[in-house]
């Protein structure tokens, strides 16, 4: 069935992805006063790497990256990869629904069982991916809609609490500090655009040309509002503070008080986490279903979508069930994510570009 979003649906969708558990948690293990230029350095990088994933679409159009894989490396290796990207997909898509039920349980619905709280989420992203692809794209675009303006409404008031010296000393720990955060920001969440290309093709898009232009807009809008807001939470927050805390932003946003009467408005990071938090495990669980689809020669994946989405579930509540663990699954997804955001996509790129070049010298 064919599934086209617009292209603002498609930016909106990539924003969503990237803020999530980003936006609440730290994504940088060991940040210091060079955050900004680790930030910096991630976004330019990423651009790079979604020129890569672009490419590998445009070379194949109407085709998503699962399709690709066995056009490219046939069924055996094809199927493999594939198979390691879906694993991906409900692993990651786990780990966020285990951030999201952690941070509801934590500053929300304290006394809530953690079960009823991932029941409800898993219920509503079944139902949405019931709908189809299109329905997400106009809820991701209404979601940024509300959320844009409120995040951009919230930074000057956190930038009335900031002390400028805890952006200093400038370099004072050497290169390696910020080269290490840049590649942590790039894993998590930046290069987590490879997802789309699992459900995009050029097709998806309305305006299929643009298929630059929507994952590097998305990437640089989204990327922006991370730049801002950890980064004004650093400052307000300063290093121990900001590094100690499981939500730093949360917590920055928490101290805002102004004249007694602008206060408790941490609500509002909430809001916006639980917003985007739906979007990001829908998209996750989406590109797994359709990657199991892929490999089963299924015509429709949305029968599947409710029994792989309640082994997500488990896996969630299974897996973690504090934030120290929650911790130590992202440590080590870093170096997952290398390989499947990274390595695997550009050895991709090479294979396409030689087969491509070879049919048309033939």
């Amino acid at each position: 069935m064919k599934e086209v979003i617009s292209n603002r649906q498609g930016i909106s969708m990539i924003i969503l992805l990237m803020l999530s558990e980003s936006f609440v948690i730290n994504p940088i293990t060991d940040p210091n006063s060079d955050i900004w230029i680790s930030i910096l350095i991630a976004i330019g990088i990423t651009c790079l790497i979604v020129v890569v994933y672009c490419r590998i679409l445009v070379r194949y159009p109407g085709k998503n990256l699962y399709e690709i894989l066995i056009t490219v490396f046939g069924k055996i290796i094809g199927n493999v990869i594939s198979i390691l990207y879906v694993l991906y997909c409900f692993y990651v898509g786990a780990l966020v629904l285990s951030t999201f039920i952690l941070f509801t349980n934590v500053v929300g619905l304290i006394n809530t069982p953690k079960s009823i709280i991932a029941i409800g989420v898993i219920l509503l992203v079944i139902i949405g991916l019931k709908y189809g692809l299109e329905v997400m794209g106009r809820w991701s675009e209404f979601s940024v809609r509300i959320i844009y303006p409120i995040i951009l409404l919230t930074i000057p008031l956190m930038l009335t609490m900031v002390e400028a010296f805890n952006l200093t000393p400038v370099l004072a720990d050497g290169i390696q500090p910020i080269a290490k955060g840049a590649m942590e920001m790039i894993t998590f969440p930046f290069a987590e655009v490879i997802t789309l290309i699992l459900i995009f093709s050029t097709k998806s898009i309305s305006k299929s040309k643009s298929i630059y232009k929507v994952f590097i807009y998305g990437l640089l809008l989204g990327g922006f509002v991370l730049f801002c807001t950890h980064v004004s939470a650093y400052l307000c927050l300063g290093k121990y503070a900001y590094s100690s805390s499981y939500f730093p932003i949360y917590s920055a946003v928490s101290r805002i008080n102004i004249g007694d009467i602008l206060q408790r408005i941490e609500a509002i990071i909430a809001i916006i986490f639980i917003m985007s938090g739906f979007v990001k495990i829908a998209i996750y669980l989406l590109a797994g279903c359709k990657g199991v689809a892929v490999l089963l020669k299924l015509e429709d994946y949305k029968f599947i979508v409710t029994p792989l989405s309640i082994i997500t579930l488990v896996v969630s509540l299974t897996t973690v069930s504090n934030i120290m663990e929650l911790n130590f699954h992202i440590y080590y997804y870093n170096y997952m994510a290398i390989l499947m955001q990274i390595i695997i996509p550009i050895i991709t790129l090479i294979a396409v570009e030689i087969k491509c070049r070879f049919i048309e010298k033939k």
